[in-house]
């Protein structure tokens, strides 16, 4: 029987699916290397604009399920608090966040990063942005980019609480 001159002999075809496999693992490990399980608090210093007030989150990260706790509180104020439930497979998730606000959000990972794209319904609007989750420092600092439509751009940054 003669092979089709086009065709990639055995050899070949197997290295082939080799490669491909191993530039399938290396892409996974790249998505889940990234755990963003942790205690953080809010750097108000260090973010752009700056910010003011205690804001802490307690993210739970397994697999592609993330949960984020997050607590806020401004000067004497009683703290608020919301948690929000996501999913890293690009589904969309409704939750409602601390101001009140309904929040459509769909995750996926980006190399090493967690991007949210998220809807905001807030009086009657819609306000959407982009969120990028960036470990920065080792792993001892949360780097979210928040940016909008408009340009506007958010530099909020995190350090990692110890665990007690």
């Amino acid at each position: 029987m003669r092979e089709h001159p086009n065709a990639m002999p055995g050899l070949a075809r197997f290295c082939a699916r080799v490669v491909l496999l191993v530039a399938f693992s290396v892409a996974a490990q790249a998505q889940t290397a990234t755990n963003f399980s942790g205690l953080w608090r809010q750097d108000n210093a260090r973010c752009q604009p700056k910010r003011n007030g205690d804001v802490a989150l307690r993210i739970e990260h397994h697999g592609a399920e993330i949960s984020v706790d997050t607590s806020i509180s401004r000067n004497s104020a009683s703290p608020r608090h919301a948690t929000q439930k996501y999913t890293t497979d690009g589904r969309v998730t409704v939750s409602t966040g601390v101001d009140g606000d309904e929040f459509h959000t769909a995750v996926v990972w980006v190399d090493s990063s967690l991007v949210f794209s998220i809807e905001e319904h807030e009086d009657g609007r819609i306000l959407l942005s982009r969120e990028t989750w960036s470990m920065k420092e080792g792993g001892a600092t949360l780097e979210r980019i928040r940016e909008r439509p408009s340009g506007e751009k958010q530099t909020l940054v995190y350090r990692r609480v110890a665990a007690n």
